[in-house]
């Protein structure tokens, strides 16, 4: 089996490190105060084609809008962690996102994970910012495995 080009390989662990337990807002979110050991991750996948075909705004942040450079491959919506009783941990406590700190990375997350609407997303305290603060504060949990793989990266 081909492994994968180093790029990616980074940029999914990035990803991981950024939202290492994400949640989807529904119903089944678990509260910060009562998380426990989540059970499994749920890696959502998005087709930009399809979505890209029904934007009506353009913005610089909607990746959708790069003309020739817009995403032709899948790219990433999110990492979740779930557990095995259909809840899933949201709204976790953490550090604050800070883009500085994923700098060097820009470029391949506007790649393999973009945003693709030109709405601010929302976090769990009220604010509106960037789509990868929406993602990372909507249920971070702090792993040191994952932090020990960018410090190694």
């Amino acid at each position: 089996m081909a492994s994968l080009p180093t790029q990616t390989i980074l940029s999914l662990q990035i990803l991981v490190f950024l939202i290492a337990s994400i949640s989807v807002p529904n119903g089944g979110a678990v509260e910060a105060r009562t998380q426990r050991e989540f059970d499994y991750f749920v890696l959502s996948l998005l087709w930009p084609g399809t979505l890209c075909r029904g934007t009506h705004h353009c913005c610089s942040s909607n990746a959708c809008c790069r003309g020739s450079n817009a995403p032709t491959e899948f790219t990433i919506h999110g990492l979740w962690a779930n557990y095995n009783d259909d809840t899933w941990p949201a709204c976790c406590t953490g550090p604050n996102f800070d883009v500085k700190e994923i700098s060097t990375l820009l470029d391949a997350l506007e790649k393999y994970w973009p945003s693709l609407n030109c709405a601010s997303s929302s976090n769990c305290h009220g604010g509106k910012g960037l789509f990868w603060a929406h993602e990372k504060s909507m249920g971070h949990v702090h792993f040191q495995l994952f932090e020990m793989n960018m410090i190694t990266f």
